[in-house]
C-alpha cells in the first residue's frame, strides 16, 4: 500500500495538466519537431555527398558544353571524354617526365591545343618510356585542324623543375603556358588526354573517375546530436514537471506535519 507520504504527493498527470506545463509541453514539441527536422537535413546531406558519381563521363560531349576558359573546372566536366576542333601548335611541344604507365615510369609528350574559339587546351598527346623518345614522336603528330577527343583532367600542382635539364614532372597548366612560345588569350583550366596516339607513343591510360559511395559521417553526427537534443528537450519537460510534483508533495507533507503538531498540542 502506498504510504501517507505518497498519498499527500499529487499525481503526475494533476500537474502535467495544468495549463502552464500543457503550454510548456506543446512548446517542447514545437522546439523537438525543430531538432527532428534539423536531424533529418544532416542525414539527407550525408546521402547526397556520399551518393555515387551516375555521370556518364564516356560518351564524348563538346568541351564547350561543359566548360569554359579562363574559369575554373567544374565537378561536371571532371574526368569525361570530350570533344573539340583545334589545331596543335607546332612550337609548344613539351615533355613531362616522371610519368607512370602500368606500373613503368615513363614521360608525356604534350602540347598546346588552339580551338576553333581561340582558346588554349593543353593536351597530352601520349607516352614514351623516356623522354628522349617522347620529344622525338613530335615529328609524328598531325598539326592539320582536327577533332581533338579525350579525357578532360583537372590541371595538376606544379612540382619542382629541374631548369638545367629544363624538365617538370606535373601537368600543371600554370606552369605550361608559362613555357609556352607566344603565348597569350585565354586557356582552359583543364587538359585532355588524348584517345589516340600518334607512331612512337602509346595511349595514356586513363581511367574513369572512382565510384564514392562513402557517407559523410560528420553529417551522420550532427544527426545523432539533433535527435539526442530533441530527446532533451521532451526529457526537460518531464523533468521539470516532476520537480513540481515533488515540490508540492514535500509543501503538503510539510503542512500536514504542521497541522498534526498543531492538534497534539
Amino acid at each position: 500500500m502506498p504510504d501517507a507520504a505518497q498519498l499527500l504527493r499529487p499525481g503526475f498527470l494533476e500537474v502535467a495538466r495544468r495549463p502552464r506545463w500543457v503550454a510548456a509541453l506543446l512548446g517542447a514539441f514545437l522546439v523537438a519537431a525543430i531538432f527532428a527536422a534539423l536531424g533529418q537535413w544532416q542525414v539527407d546531406r550525408a546521402v547526397q555527398q556520399g551518393q555515387a558519381d551516375e555521370r556518364d563521363t564516356e560518351t564524348a560531349v563538346a568541351l564547350q558544353d561543359v566548360a569554359e576558359p579562363q574559369s575554373p573546372l567544374m565537378s561536371i566536366a571532371g574526368g569525361r571524354i570530350v570533344e573539340t576542333e583545334a589545331t596543335i601548335d607546332p612550337d609548344s611541344f613539351l615533355t613531362i617526365v616522371g610519368r607512370d604507365q602500368d606500373g613503368v615510369s615513363g614521360a608525356w609528350l604534350t602540347a598546346r591545343a588552339v580551338t576553333d574559339g581561340g582558346a588554349s587546351l593543353a593536351v597530352a598527346i601520349g607516352w614514351a618510356p623516356t623522354r628522349d623518345a617522347a620529344a622525338a614522336a613530335a615529328a609524328d603528330v598531325d598539326l592539320s585542324p582536327g577533332t581533338v577527343v579525350g579525357r578532360y583532367m583537372p590541371s595538376e600542382s606544379p612540382s619542382v623543375t629541374d631548369f638545367e635539364q629544363d624538365t617538370t614532372e606535373a601537368m600543371s597548366v600554370g606552369d605550361l603556358i608559362n613555357r609556352w612560345p607566344g603565348f597569350e588569350g585565354d586557356v582552359y583550366a583543364g587538359y585532355v588526354i588524348l584517345d589516340q596516339a600518334p607512331a612512337g607513343l602509346e595511349p595514356i591510360v586513363s581511367r574513369p573517375p572512382e565510384q564514392q559511395t562513402e557517407l559523410n559521417w560528420l553529417n551522420i553526427f550532427y544527426a545523432v546530436e539533433w535527435a539526442a537534443f530533441m530527446v532533451f528537450a521532451l526529457y526537460l519537460w518531464f523533468r521539470l514537471v516532476q520537480d513540481v510534483r515533488e515540490r508540492e508533495g514535500e509543501e503538503r507533507e510539510d503542512a500536514a506535519a504542521a497541522a498534526l503538531a498543531s492538534g497534539d498540542a
